[in-house]
């Protein structure tokens, strides 16, 4: 079996992969990271979340 006749299939999956990854890594590493407890903080129509998303609330 010649091994030869694969590699522009390993190529093909190579170049795929690494242009599904690069750019998530790209982003990770330069994008800027400054978490604060407004940005984290869950936001429900300007009041606090309920403990259950089932439980009934007037409307």
């Amino acid at each position: 079996m010649n091994l030869e006749n694969y590699f522009p299939v390993l190529l093909f999956i190579l170049v795929g992969i690494g242009v599904g990854v690069l750019p998530q890594l790209l982003g990770r590493i330069l994008a800027p990271y400054k978490p604060d407890s407004q940005k984290t903080s869950a936001y429900e129509c300007g009041f606090e979340a309920f403990e259950d998303a089932r439980m009934k609330f007037d409307v």
